[in-house]
Formats: structure tokens, C-alpha cells, sequence
């Protein structure tokens, strides 16, 4: 390769890098978070309700994954995510559902959901880890975590990965099976 020719590639890739981490910091604008917290995880498994919150599964209720609360106006909206009424018989089905059955490699915990200033607007309850994003304008949250339904080897995901991104694209890199 001649001296422009690798000039030419080597600028490629720090255009490359360069809209990457444009796009991945545009995307992490509203981003919150999850705070792990025993009192949540105790709160979920003894069927407590935090007064005037309202709640979500996540997928189906014969096969659900996480559990959350919000507190009002924050809300979901999202088609795997589905209300349910915290005094109803299929509030305790999906949290005993979340709690026996987590998915491969996990194991049930119960965390503040938090905006972006660190404020608790909701919590979870999952063996799933997950990426949030709140919308102050809105008070929407959106959830980014896992699809075990559609893996079929649940297994072969597992180790340990770090990256960037969000929604369907970013870099990273992961270390596992």
C-alpha cells in the first residue's frame, strides 16, 4: 500500500471512530440508570407495593422477566412491556414467575430505577441487567435489556462484555462462550 493510500485508509478509521462516538453520546442524552438495592428485591418477593406507583412485566405473563414500578406520570411504552394492577392475582403470578424461573446465568434482584440528576422514578425487579433511558419531556422510560425468547442457546451468550451504544447499534467488545 502506498504512503496516500494508507493516509487515506488510517483517516477512514478515525472518521469511523469519530461517528461512532458521536452517535453513541447523542444517544446517551437521557440516560439513567438501575441502583441495585436489597429493600426493592425484598420489597418485590414479599408482594409490596409502593403507594401510587404503577406496574409492568416484561413479556408474557405465563413467561415474564422483569417486574417494574414507576411512579406516576412516568410510564412504558413499549409492546413487550404490559400494565398490570399490583392488587391483582397476576401481579403475584409474574413476580413469583421472575423470581423462580430467572433467566440462564441470572438471579432475581431488585433495584431503584433513577433519571438522569440520580432522582428514583421507578423500580425493578429482574435477573436481567438493563440500560434505561428516561425522557423528562415525555415521562416516558425506555428499558434496553435482553430477549431471551428469541436466543435459542441461552447459554451461549453468557460471559462478560463491555462496550458502547444503544438502541440496535454500537461497539464493543465481549469476552464469553
Amino acid at each position: 500500500m502506498t504512503k496516500r493510500g494508507a493516509a487515506a485508509a488510517r483517516a477512514l478509521v478515525v472518521l469511523g471512530v469519530a461517528v461512532v462516538l458521536a452517535v453513541s453520546g447523542c444517544a446517551l442524552g437521557n440516560r439513567g440508570s438501575l441502583r441495585a438495592s436489597r429493600e426493592v428485591g425484598r420489597a418485590f418477593e414479599t408482594l409490596h407495593v409502593y403507594p401510587g406507583y404503577r406496574y409492568w412485566y416484561y413479556y408474557q405473563e405465563n413467561n415474564p422477566y422483569a417486574v417494574i414500578g414507576l411512579k406516576p406520570p412516568w410510564r412504558v411504552e413499549d409492546i413487550h412491556w404490559t400494565e398490570v394492577d399490583p392488587q391483582s392475582k397476576t401481579f403475584e403470578k409474574v413476580v413469583g414467575l421472575v423470581e423462580r424461573f430467572p433467566a440462564p446465568g441470572g438471579f432475581p434482584f431488585g433495584a431503584y430505577i433513577l433519571d438522569l440528576q440520580g432522582e428514583t422514578i421507578g423500580v425493578w425487579y429482574s435477573s436481567l441487567s438493563a440500560g434505561i433511558r428516561a425522557d423528562p419531556e415525555r415521562r416516558v422510560v425506555f428499558i434496553q435489556t435482553a430477549m431471551p425468547w428469541l436466543d435459542e442457546d441461552p447459554w451461549a451468550g453468557s460471559g462478560i462484555g463491555i462496550g458502547i451504544g444503544s438502541g440496535g447499534a454500537g461497539v464493543g467488545v465481549r469476552i464469553g462462550y
